[in-house]
């Protein structure tokens, strides 16, 4: 052979050699570490916990006004006739009705308001399917769903909860009392920002268990707040109600409009009304 052909054959391999060696080095700087594809750990991802009550919450002021005309609200079942609303929504009033169709309603009994948070209790003769409540811990990001009337119509709030605040009540009674809030991502109808009349009505979780009672909100800022799990639960416990062990098909942001107008139909969501003055004389001369 001659030496030109060795030189050849000599600078052939050397570049083989040198293309293999590059080559595996580039699929080392491109081969992603196979951890990155390892399923994340629940715990370290998990959304985390709501601080504690009062812990560095803000401060917002609510004025319950006088009662000087009617007004609605809304209530939702927890078995066996009894009812839970808020307790701006029942202050005041010369009767309460829940409305359990068009033109029709009941007297409510035994109603009980707390001293300490904006909620009351009350009974009536008729029993609707009743909502489980939630004794888990609440979390930063965690979604919720809202049902009710606002506006006196039926009508439900899709929003996630943004952190805890702290809200003082002042003119008809006055407390101060942990909250929740949630920013608001949907509403249907979307009939504008204004919900008034849901209030009473109940947060949920996204296996409809309740979590807090509608109770006020902000409509510029869209944002809602429902009363603190632990003071619904301590009012139902001082009660003596025991949560309901009913199952719900799981919440999402397609199916809540649904599952509000089928729990409305049940009953187990209804509209409240408060009648004052006039409107309450009228209807006793009927």
């Amino acid at each position: 052979m001659r030496i030109i052909d060795k030189v050849a054959l000599f600078a052939l391999v050397i570049f083989a050699i040198l293309s293999k060696v590059l080559s595996d080095t580039d699929n080392e700087v491109r081969r992603p570490n196979p951890n990155i594809f390892n399923p994340p750990n629940s715990e370290k991802f998990a959304k985390p916990e709501l601080p504690p009550a009062y812990a560095n919450a803000p401060t917002f002021d609510v004025k319950i006004d006088m009662k000087n005309f009617s007004s609605t609200g809304t209530a939702f079942s927890v078995g066996d006739g009894i009812w839970v609303t808020a307790r701006h929504v029942t202050t005041g009033c010369d009767i309460i009705i829940l409305n359990t169709e068009i033109g029709k309603g009941l007297p409510v009994s035994q109603l009980t308001q707390e001293r300490n948070a904006d909620i009351s209790i009350f009974r009536t003769k008729l029993a609707a399917p009743a909502l489980p409540v939630s004794a888990d811990g609440l979390r930063i990001g965690q979604m919720g769903w809202s049902f009710g009337y606002p506006r006196g119509k039926p009508g439900d709030v899709f929003g996630k909860i943004i952190g805890r605040a702290k809200m003082r009540a002042y003119g008809r009674y006055s407390t101060i009392e942990p909250v929740i809030a949630f920013t608001q991502i949907r509403r249907i109808p979307d009939a504008g920002t204004d919900l008034g009349g849901i209030s009473g009505g109940p947060w949920v979780d996204r296996e409809g268990r309740v979590i807090g009672v509608h109770v006020a909100g902000a409509p510029r800022r869209g944002r809602s707040f429902s009363t603190d799990p632990s003071t619904l639960l301590a009012a139902l416990s001082k009660a003596g109600i025991s949560s309901s062990s009913r199952k719900f098909k799981q919440l999402t942001d397609q199916n809540f409009s649904h599952a509000g107008n089928f729990l409305r139909r049940q009953l187990t969501i209804a509209k409240v009304m408060c009648l004052v003055g006039n409107r309450w004389k009228k209807m006793t001369k009927r």
